[in-house]
């Protein structure tokens, strides 16, 4: 069932937490996923070792703490 009613104007944010892309041998998409603690990350890191693991960074308070985009906001 559709919602009805006009779409949020507001653009969607990052939950606070440790982001990290995944990338499958024979697959040109990726698939970002998100983990509340570093430990979480870490755990995940060793479970996708196969694939290719990319690490993009901390988001705290809609900013980047670390990685790539270290500074900038989030979209």
């Amino acid at each position: 069932m559709k919602k009805s009613g006009r779409p949020s104007k507001t653009p969607k944010r990052l939950k606070d937490g440790y982001y990290m892309s995944i990338t499958l041998n024979n697959r040109s998409k990726s698939i970002r996923l998100m983990r509340e603690t570093y430990e979480q990350m870490k755990d995940a890191e060793k479970q996708y070792k196969d694939r290719n693991f990319k690490y993009l960074g901390q988001v705290k308070d809609h900013y980047w703490i670390d990685g790539d985009n270290k500074g900038s906001k989030t979209n």
